[in-house]
């Protein structure tokens, strides 16, 4: 029998960039300058002094000096002999001892994706067979429900299936654009064996249950009524389409969606009807296994990580955050499941202190507790910041309008170092407290930071905030440069593991009781209505280097 899954396609921009760590010459030319500066200010570093300094070839020397110039580290005041010195970034860089990425940026080709509309799942189009609406013929082959209308993807969950080559990442992604809307994905199901055959990777955890029932009401209504067929649309009284006759030379060709001709059946050809058909023919289907689809494979997007540690209790969680808004340099986001003016009001006092700072603090929340109104909130934070830094205060504290619907307990952070730390879990950080126990595990890691940073962006979005939205991505880029940065140095992670980052719909694929090796951790909830239909929430799946099997 065949059933069939609406999707939609999606066609997404997208930039890769390729970087290097600065070299050992640029990092002592950096040193140098900032020594002499120190010493004689007015005199600074020259072309002929450095040269001296590190006995190297002219050549060299210039390629290094225009590598920081290019960075914005290092500026070239005029004069006799033109002389170096230290922009601020320049100052802040050597003082840190950080290392940025020399990066070259180029457009990537556009990526086609489908998005499943039943529950929300995501993949590449070469990984999913589409038929149009009219091949499909939905009037005859029974179909899963079209529950998601929404037209938004979470950049997060994009990210993890644009391609790029080795040594690239992904830099920017662009707004998805939608392409079209009346597609199906045809799976062939065998009842007996409960078996689906057409589905992609990772797509049977979420739809297996719900295609088997689609498929079983109908096998029931056709043994109900056996003379009972579906009836064909009229509209247009088109004839069905039938696959085209193999060629006669006896080669094999394999089929797809696009290399299917149809040609009108010998009946339509004279003017007879054609019998109804509740089984159209998708030939690839009768394939064993024609896209690997043995079971889901669970670690195929985990990345490195850097686990601090396993949070538990009000307590802990508490001095968390205390901690993280009184240590932040940069930012902090807090993204509660829920919120009401009490909670936040006991928060108040470390938020005045980091944003007395010029730390910029960010709260989102799914949904207000009872007696709570959005507005509320604003005003409270609003008067917050005001009490910290005037006017100022007010840019710094960024309160959600809107409800964003997602369940996550997330809070992220930066320290002294820059380095961006997050905190994922069940945790209402600015709600009452849920009827489960409150988990979250705290990690780190430049790279699992980065789609964290984008996972912010997408719930800024869906708080209606794009600005905010944008702020968060070039945080993402900025760690991606660093990830570049380690890798080429061959840095390791301390108190590393492997870590996939869970957004959004994508929760339907994992296992509510996931192999006892990997430890899940998140919040989520599910929406039966409304624009936000489907999963919301974040969550991390954790994975000790000693659990993993040995290759």
């Amino acid at each position: 029998m065949i059933v069939l899954v609406p999707v939609s396609m999606f066609s997404v921009n997208f930039s890769v960039a390729r970087g290097r760590p600065y070299s050992r010459l640029e990092r002592r030319v950096l040193e140098e300058i900032a020594a002499r500066a120190g010493v004689a200010p007015h005199q600074g570093a020259t072309l002929t002094s450095l040269c001296e300094t590190f006995r190297v070839h002219e050549r060299l020397m210039v390629e290094a000096v225009v590598t920081l110039v290019g960075a914005g580290w290092v500026a070239v005041t005029s004069g006799r002999e033109a002389t170096f010195v230290l922009t601020d970034e320049g100052q802040q860089a050597c003082s840190s001892g950080k290392d940025p990425a020399s990066v070259v940026v180029a457009p990537a080709a556009p990526c086609t994706l489908v998005f499943d509309r039943t529950a929300g799942q995501l993949a590449r189009r070469g990984e999913v067979l589409t038929v149009s609406k009219q091949e499909a013929r939905p009037d005859l082959n029974p179909s899963t429900p079209l529950r998601i209308v929404r037209n938004a993807l979470d950049e997060s969950q994009i990210q993890k299936l644009l391609p790029r080559a080795s040594g690239e990442w992904v830099r920017s992604i662009g707004r998805p654009r939608l392409v079209t809307v009346d597609r199906y994905l045809p799976v062939r199901v065998d009842l007996a064996d409960r078996a689906i055959t057409g589905l992609p990777r990772g797509w049977h955890q979420a739809l297996s249950a719900e295609i088997l029932g689609v498929a079983q009401t109908r096998q029931e209504e056709l043994e109900a009524a056996p003379n009972l067929q579906p009836t064909p649309q009229t509209a247009g009284k088109e004839p069905p389409l039938v696959p085209a006759a193999p060629p006669a030379t006896g080669q094999t060709r394999h089929p797809t969606p696009l290399s299917l001709a149809g040609r009108r059946s010998p009946a339509s050809a004279v003017g007879a009807p054609a019998p109804p058909q509740t089984d159209v023919s998708f030939p690839w289907l009768d394939e064993a296994d024609p896209f690997g689809n043995g079971g889901d494979d669970f670690t195929e997007q985990s990345i490195e990580a850097a686990l601090f540690s396993e949070v538990s209790g009000e307590e802990s969680h508490q001095l968390l955050i205390t901690e993280a808004l009184a240590t932040a340099a940069n930012h902090v986001l807090i993204a509660s499941p829920t919120v009401n003016v009490e909670s936040l009001s006991k928060l108040g006092g470390a938020i005045q202190a980091a944003v007395s700072r010029g730390v910029r603090v960010d709260v989102l929340y799914g949904d207000t507790d009872e007696g709570t109104t959005p507005q509320d909130i604003v005003n409270l934070l609003n008067r917050i910041g005001y009490h910290a830094a005037r006017r100022l205060g007010r840019d710094l504290v960024r309160p959600a309008k809107e409800p964003t619907g997602s369940g996550a307990g997330l809070l992220i952070f930066d320290g002294k170092d820059g380095a961006l730390e997050a905190v994922i879990g069940n945790y209402a950080w600015a709600g009452s407290p849920g009827s489960k126990q409150a988990r979250s595990v705290h990690v780190g890691g430049t790279e699992f930071m980065a789609l964290v940073a984008r996972a912010a962006a997408g719930l800024w979005m869906w708080s209606g905030d794009p600005d905010s939205a944008d702020r968060w991505r070039r945080v993402a880029d900025r760690c991606q440069d660093n990830t570049a940065v380690s890798a080429a140095r061959g840095d390791r992670l301390k108190d590393q593991v492997l870590a996939e980052l869970i957004v959004d719909d994508e929760h339907a694929q994992v296992p509510q009781s996931p192999e006892d090796s990997a430890l899940r951790i998140g919040g989520a909830c599910r929406h039966e209505n409304g624009s936000a239909v489907g999963i919301r929430g974040i969550s991390a799946v954790i994975r000790r280097p000693e659990t993993l099997a040995t290759p």
